[in-house]
């Protein structure tokens, strides 16, 4: 008796056309997804040195907060980037407050204070000072004295990171 298989292999015999596995790509695709996800900073950069200055170098491990910004460079007080006050004028001056820097930054604390109560946004008194390395302590003392005596007590000092 001869044997007759029941069922018969067939074989194809296919266009030549070779079809793309996309499982193994996309699982690839997600891997990469994720590690650059894992890996992006939310923060960015929150503060944008000035060209004019050379900021101090440190070696904090704090990250920078947003507040007013107060950039005291060798010429002048910019607050926000608008020119305040001359260098030598505060170094005339025997007072700790500077009446001009003051005003202005009364202006933002009013302003603040303002939108925490039409909005609720919290009104922090924080404001970062860039200051040139090659400024004399005595200027920086006097911008610091005017900050606190202007609603902002939360002070902080931009600086480059140490590596």
């Amino acid at each position: 008796m001869a044997y007759i298989p029941l069922h018969k292999k067939r074989i194809r015999q296919g266009s030549g056309e070779v079809k793309l596995q996309l499982t193994s790509m996309m699982d690839m695709f997600t891997i990469i997804l994720v590690f650059l996800l894992k890996t992006y900073s939310t923060q960015g950069q929150l503060i944008n040195p000035s060209q004019n200055l050379t900021l101090p170098v440190s070696q904090t491990q704090h990250p920078p907060e947003v507040g007013l910004d107060v950039t005291v460079s060798t010429q002048r007080i910019l607050v926000n980037g608008k020119s305040v006050e001359q260098i030598e004028t505060i170094a005339r001056q025997e007072q700790y407050l500077i009446p001009k820097l003051q005003n202005e930054l009364l202006k933002y604390a009013n302003q603040a204070e303002q939108m925490e109560k039409n909005y609720g946004v919290k009104f922090s008194g924080k404001v970062t000072i860039q200051g040139d390395k090659r400024l004399p302590y005595r200027y920086l003392m006097k911008v610091m004295y005017t900050c606190a005596q202007s609603k902002y007590p939360n002070m902080r000092f931009v600086v480059y990171m140490e590596e």
